[in-house]
């Protein structure tokens, strides 16, 4: 007997092992291919909607005197409420001061509704209406409440046939002052 309740505990011992074994060998087997991610199955996610779209629009800025500080008009206008920016095409700002007024173009922009900042981009150019004074670069930031602008990009100034270059430059648009900072470079040409 004890020979009998020996052979049934070594059965038990390997049992249990061989019939794990050929269960999981069984399954890998019965079990479905494991499947590749495609491109239907990655998730997706919503496109980019502006909430409103218009055309040739034009808006108005006034201080609390109901004096005209300046306008921005663009050719189209895209607003994402969401992020809190609309972007612009074709974007030009007036900035209006008692001394006289900027004028600011650009290939594409995005105004910041709560800051009331403008980003002007792709051939950006600022031009000083009474002095025919211009600046050109690649990207400009207008603080519109501020009446202020910079640009950390390339800046070329010119004027008649004097040319300017700077890695930086800031304008006080209300006071009419520009500051150049970086490497400043000047080709001046006296009158003949």
């Amino acid at each position: 007997m004890s020979r009998t309740r020996g052979l049934r505990r070594v059965r038990k011992r390997l049992s249990i092992p061989l019939l794990l074994s050929a269960t999981l060998l069984i399954y890998t087997m019965l079990a479905p291919a494991p499947r590749l991610i495609t491109e239907k199955a990655a998730p997706t996610t919503d496109a980019r909607i502006p909430d409103s779209y218009a055309l040739n629009v034009s808006v108005n800025d006034f201080n609390e005197e109901g004096i005209l500080l300046g306008s921005t008009q663009a050719q189209g206008l895209r607003r994402f409420p969401r992020e809190g920016i609309v972007e612009l095409d074709e974007p030009t700002r007036r900035n209006y001061s008692d001394d006289g007024e900027w004028f600011a173009s650009a290939r594409s922009g995005q105004l910041r509704e709560k800051t009331e900042v403008l980003i002007l981009e792709r051939e950006v150019r600022l031009q000083y209406a009474n002095d025919k004074l211009q600046f050109l670069t690649d990207s400009m930031i207008i603080n519109i409440p501020k009446q202020a602008a910079r640009s950390t990009s390339s800046v070329r100034i010119w004027q008649a046939d004097n040319e300017t270059v700077a890695q930086q430059i800031y304008i006080n648009l209300q006071k009419q002052v520009a500051s150049l900072s970086g490497s400043v470079r000047t080709v001046y040409v006296p009158d003949s």
